[in-house]
């Protein structure tokens, strides 16, 4: 979804809250729907503190939810760098297999795993580069004591690649569940049909209309920011993108041989 459609929603929202307060305006009795005013403004208080905590907490929610996507891409960014330089100790700078595999890791996490992300899935070319990686070390046989540390260490280093790639890709399912969002929903919406029911014609329609027209943009803007935290990996301006891993790949990629195309599909 493009970014500007996110700020179209938005003024799209604040039309329409506009249009029905003045409408209601036009159809409101001379002193208005409430006699005791005071109490209908306490009343929208309640409602609006109610929906901001929500709100706040959703936010937050959400947030921790692309924070942990994003260092979860970039602990896996930096385990493979560390695996390429555990690599050159156990199969030497001319070595093949090892360096090939995490070349093809590389770029089919980046040309494919990334893309497949914000659909909620995972990328086939990516598992296959992972099991070819397993099969490849397994038959790897430390010489030495330089050979036998690296050996012990391509353990811990595979470990952050795996627990940073189950992190980014456990982001890429919503975290926001759907019944909270029709909760969100419930309350924008109580929040702008009590604003159209205070409407009063003794005011003018410009005094009416920029009350409801600061709160829809705030309500309409704050629940796109949660739908923006929520999908990390969607196709929108600052979204989550394959940056560290890119740069890991400029780094490895380095003339090794690498039985994978460009994207990283196995040939």
């Amino acid at each position: 979804m493009p970014s500007w459609i996110l700020g179209l929603i938005v003024v799209l929202v604040v039309v329409l809250a506009v249009t029905a307060k003045l409408a209601a305006r036009t159809r409101a009795p001379d002193p208005g729907w409430f006699i005791d005013s005071t109490r209908a403004a306490g009343a929208l208080t309640v409602i609006g503190t109610m929906f901001s905590v929500l709100l706040a907490f959703t936010i937050f929610f959400a947030l921790q939810s692309y924070q942990r996507a994003s260092n979860g891409a970039s602990v896996e960014a930096v385990a493979v760098t560390e695996l390429h330089n555990v690599a050159d100790v156990l199969e030497g700078h001319d070595g093949e297999k090892l360096h090939g595999g995490l070349i093809c890791y590389s770029r089919a996490v980046v040309s494919d795993e990334w893309s497949a992300m914000a659909r909620s899935e995972t990328s086939p070319a990516v598992n296959h580069w992972v099991d070819a990686m397993v099969e490849d070390f397994a038959a790897t046989t430390p010489e030495g004591a330089s050979q036998e540390a690296a050996y012990a260490q391509w353990f811990d280093q595979q470990a952050e690649r795996r627990d940073g790639r189950r992190d980014r890709l456990a982001e890429a399912t919503p975290s926001v569940p759907f019944p909270l969002w029709i909760v969100l929903g419930i309350g924008a919406s109580a929040i702008l049909s009590y604003m159209c029911v205070q409407a009063d014609r003794r005011e003018s329609a410009v005094v009416q209309a920029v009350p409801i027209a600061f709160v829809s943009a705030l309500v309409a803007s704050a629940l796109v920011v949660v739908a923006f935290l929520d999908h990390p990996y969607s196709d929108w301006s600052g979204s989550i993108q394959p940056t560290e891993m890119n740069v890991t790949l400029q780094f490895i990629d380095d003339g090794h041989p690498a039985p994978c195309d460009e994207s990283g599909n196995p040939t």
